[in-house]
């Protein structure tokens, strides 16, 4: 199963329901959860790109007016009346670069944050885990909150819905999903642990069995070594007797 390629995709899904799967995510080299994380920045920051940038298309002369830079929307306004199509397109390109660099430092940051509670978790649950495979867990729990970031900041660009405490609830999911990851694996260990036990235990029956069989096996072997000994003894003994009443029939 580690050894099984696993699709991005499927990494998604997985890290959002398949908390029992983080033991996989766990043995993988850091490498690979890297690579997924720049994968999911990607397609986090392309939505929330779309957000910030209608956000920004409609409501840039109100937010120039506020710090006094009318030459600005003049500017863009000249630019969005040339064509509207490649001032979009810039605007949005210019969005995702900017956020894509700020967002992965983010999301970095919470991630290495995730790990030293990660690394505490596990010591609490006397477990001993590298830092590398909790690093792993931390950066596959972040996927539901900012997928979750992802959709109320598209929402909130468009109606203007907020949420209180969304960054409280962002980070309480996160550490949900690796302290659960954590304790999951644990149990996992656990379980596995006992298992190995039960399948000693087993090994050793099985193995006293064997001797047990052998040893019985020796003794019958050794009774019928007695049983032949004693019959070569009873013939050589006919034998020698045979001439003795031989002779005792001729006198």
């Amino acid at each position: 199963m580690e050894q099984e390629k696993i699709g991005f995709f499927r990494r998604i899904k997985m890290a959002i329901f398949n908390l029992e799967d983080y033991d996989l995510f766990a043995v993988e080299s850091t490498k690979k959860a890297f690579s997924y994380f720049i994968k999911f920045m990607l397609l986090f920051v392309a939505i929330v790109s779309i957000g910030i940038t209608y956000k920004f298309a409609t409501s840039y002369e109100e937010m120039a007016l506020q710090y006094n830079m009318q030459d600005l929307v003049s500017t863009i306004e000249i630019m969005k009346n040339e064509n509207e199509v490649s001032f979009y397109v810039a605007t949005y390109i210019s969005v995702y670069i900017y956020c894509f660099v700020a967002y992965v430092i983010f999301a970095l940051a919470d991630a290495l944050l995730l790990s030293v509670i990660g690394m505490l978790t596990s010591r609490i649950a006397k477990m001993v885990l590298k830092y590398g495979p909790i690093f792993n867990i931390s950066i596959y729990a972040l996927t539901l909150p900012m997928l979750l970031n992802a959709a109320y900041i598209v929402l909130n660009s468009f109606t203007g819905f907020e949420i209180k405490y969304f960054e409280f609830m962002y980070n309480a999911i996160a550490y949900i999903y690796v302290v659960t990851a954590i304790l999951m694996i644990r149990s996992e260990m656990i379980k596995q642990e006992l298992e190995l036990m039960q399948l000693e235990e087993e090994q050793k029956r099985v193995r006293e069995e064997l001797k047990r069989q052998e040893e019985e096996e020796k003794q019958k072997e050794e009774q019928r070594r007695r049983e032949r000994e004693k019959e070569k003894k009873g013939k050589e003994k006919e034998k020698q007797e045979k001439p003795s009443r031989r002779n005792a029939r001729r006198f």
